[in-house]
């Protein structure tokens, strides 16, 4: 057979498009295929596996009861490593590879950021929990959802407890990393705002160095009568440790994720005194204890796994956006999670009670087990609980819950 040029722009045509073509037109009747990438080692991985393991409960019940658009879910896992590269390369290969729909479960808003850009090249929609104030600046085809508040709503809750409690100077340090630069900045932002200033400059440091006397000993010599270190939970033990060891006796505030039992009984005693605080899902309310109960606990009244139901909501607003759309492609999802969402529909709380009604042809309105799921127009919460605490005799004391807005 003679090639002619037609023949060849056509064949070159059909190649190039394949990725798309597998991912959204041609295997309507194979598993619709989602990424889950998650902490499952690194500085997230004290809440990574909360986050698999709900997006893996929530599939599973799906999936035993008939699938989304008749189809089968098929649940790509990766471990993001709380580092970008490596989720960088997870993220290429569940896309060119698996050729998965969305990915959900980005938790460090470094991995969330360090994806975007292959995310908004194939239209392959996110849904995350991270806090960087930049997250929204690379998503320009509107496919991200944000489950977690952005850094400057937690700053304005944790500047407002250090100045009810006198700490008008605070000194700053945190990992090199997107989001501790971004806490860094809205902090100030926040601080100043309530009459507060930043002692020095912010300290930022490698989170995997080995020692952290040298950063201990500036902040010593920074004379600061209050520090915020906005590290995780190795680098903030390592660091806080050198701080003791160096004799530092000021008041200390921190992120709650950082100051966890891991924390607590690396430190021992030293913990007493420390404020931290971080958004917290909704304690005693209907949705919150039914994720719960459905991961297999019993709700008690205190706060158990703080980015697990954001992971029940991430997964059960996509499946949710994908019936909603009839579809599997992104624009389509995008805007059809939001639609789910922020619509004024009938309440619903579970993936089955959604798609029931939408199968009638009736709105609705997601109500998640984290918070009320209600999205800005760039795809960033609305609004989250937050709860501030000071630890003593190593047990976490609540002293205010409050509400903070994006808006």
């Amino acid at each position: 057979m003679k090639l002619t040029r037609r023949l060849f722009v056509t064949g070159s045509t059909i190649a190039l498009a394949t990725p798309a073509l597998l991912r959204y037109g041609v295997a309507q009747t194979g598993p619709i295929k989602i990424g889950s990438l998650t902490p499952l080692t690194g500085g997230g991985a004290p809440y990574g596996p909360e986050k698999a393991r709900a997006h893996r409960a929530v599939v599973d019940l799906v999936n035993a009861n008939g699938g989304v658009l008749g189809r089968k879910i098929e649940l790509i896992a990766e471990d993001s490593q709380t580092n970008p590269e490596a989720a960088v390369r997870a993220a290429r290969k569940m896309i060119d590879a698996d050729q998965v729909s969305a990915i959900i479960g980005t938790w460090a808003s470094s991995e969330t950021i360090g994806i975007q850009p292959l995310c908004q090249e194939a239209n392959v929609v996110q849904l995350f929990s991270g806090s960087s104030d930049n997250l929204p600046d690379g998503d320009k085809k509107r496919l991200c959802f944000n489950l977690q508040p952005l850094n400057k709503a937690w700053c304005v809750a944790l500047a407002g407890l250090a100045v009810k409690r006198g700490l008008l100077k605070i000194a700053f340090a945190g990992p090199k990393n997107d989001f501790a630069a971004s806490m860094g900045a809205s902090f100030s932002k926040a601080l100043t705002a309530v009459g507060g200033q930043i002692v020095g400059e912010p300290l930022y440091y490698n989170p995997t160095q080995v020692s952290y006397r040298a950063e201990a000993e500036k902040l010593i010599s920074s004379k600061a009568p209050a520090l915020f270190l906005a590290g995780y939970v190795t680098d903030m033990t390592a660091l806080y440790r050198e701080l003791i060891r160096g004799g530092y006796t000021g008041k200390v505030l921190a992120l709650s994720f950082a100051v966890g039992p891991d924390f607590k009984k690396a430190v021992g005693s030293a913990a007493d005194g420390i404020l931290h605080g971080s958004p917290v899902p909704p304690v005693g309310k209907d949705t919150y204890d039914a994720y719960l109960r459905f991961v297999g606990s019993k709700p008690n009244g205190q706060i158990q796994f703080p980015y697990g139901c954001a992971a029940y909501d991430e997964i059960n607003l996509l499946l949710l956006g994908i019936t909603a759309a009839k579809s599997t492609e992104g624009r389509a999802i995008a805007d059809n999670i939001m639609k789910v969402a922020n619509g004024r529909g009938e309440r619903v709380t579970t993936y089955a009670e959604g798609a029931k009604l939408i199968g009638e042809g009736k709105a609705i309105n997601y109500d998640g087990a984290s918070s009320s799921a209600d999205f800005l127009p760039n795809g960033m919460l609305k609004s989250r609980d937050f709860a501030l605490y000071e630890i003593k005799g190593g047990e976490d004391v609540a002293i205010l819950t409050t509400t903070s807005s994006a808006e």
